[in-house]
């Protein structure tokens, strides 16, 4: 494989990943294949299907033991495809305080937390015994917000099921 930004050939191992690209700070995804340019000192993660990891991501957000953070919400949003005044008006709230929310300057009640998992799950449309696990169990154990969001580990065979919309970051 060739080098994007200098033509020079690629040297490939399989690693973990920081995916920062995704607007998240504590995602790593595990067996990635990581390739260095020995003639630029680039280095290219290549990330498989794209789409369907970002629909894992949502789905251990939606279980998350915390309320949302900011850069989750806009993560969850964006991974909706909805504008943040689309997405306000399904939350019932102002626009600024999504942008308030999404920012970290406030964070949401309880109430709305759960307002925003489960329009993300209907919009998503997951099965109504996933939603009714998140109602009846996970929505149990939201409490506030301690420190810093635990990492969410991903190996790379739990979203690969095709291979042909890759991304490199």
């Amino acid at each position: 494989m060739k080098c994007a930004l200098c033509g020079g050939e690629l040297s490939c191992k399989q690693g973990i990943h920081h995916y920062t690209e995704c607007g998240l700070d504590a995602v790593y995804l595990a067996g990635v294949d990581i390739c260095t340019c020995p003639a630029c000192d680039e280095v290219f993660a290549s990330i498989p299907n794209v789409p369907d990891l970002h629909a894992r991501i949502g789905e251990k957000l939606l279980k998350k033991k915390s309320l949302l953070n900011g850069p989750e919400i806009r993560f969850l949003r964006k991974n909706l495809g909805l504008s943040a005044k689309k997405f306000a008006r399904y939350l019932s709230v102002d626009h600024a305080t999504l942008s308030r929310w999404e920012n970290d300057k406030q964070e949401p009640t309880g109430t709305h937390d759960r307002l925003i998992r489960l329009v993300y799950a209907s919009i998503k449309g997951l099965s109504a015994g996933h939603t009714k696990y998140l109602i009846e169990e996970a929505f149990t154990t939201i409490r506030p917000r301690k420190g810093r969001m635990p990492k969410i580990r991903i190996p790379v065979d739990q979203w690969r099921r095709d291979k042909t919309n890759c991304a490199v970051a």
